[in-house]
């Protein structure tokens, strides 16, 4: 690993610290609401929709979140391909 990568997984760890309670707390509201898993990704994807928006302004950090999130999703796809197998 690299002396950047490294830097970069530490600051990975550190903002996934900083994260997890908040997305535990909307978790927990789904499950206040009973919201369905269609209504979470709904929900989901409109604060996708709304995050890119104001992003509009910041190209370059919204190329960042753009290619992180279609890397979440190629590694979802790959690792239910796997499971496949």
């Amino acid at each position: 690993m690299t002396e950047s990568e490294f830097q970069i997984a530490a600051t990975d760890e550190e903002m996934e610290q900083r994260i997890r309670p908040l997305v535990n707390d909307i978790l927990e509201r789904f499950n206040q609401e009973h919201t369905s898993p269609s209504e979470a990704g709904m929900v989901i994807l409109s604060l996708i929709y709304r995050f890119m928006t104001v992003l509009e302004e910041a190209p370059e950090a919204r190329r960042f979140f753009i290619l992180t999130l279609i890397n979440l999703i190629n590694n979802f796809l790959a690792g239910e391909v796997e499971g496949q197998d």
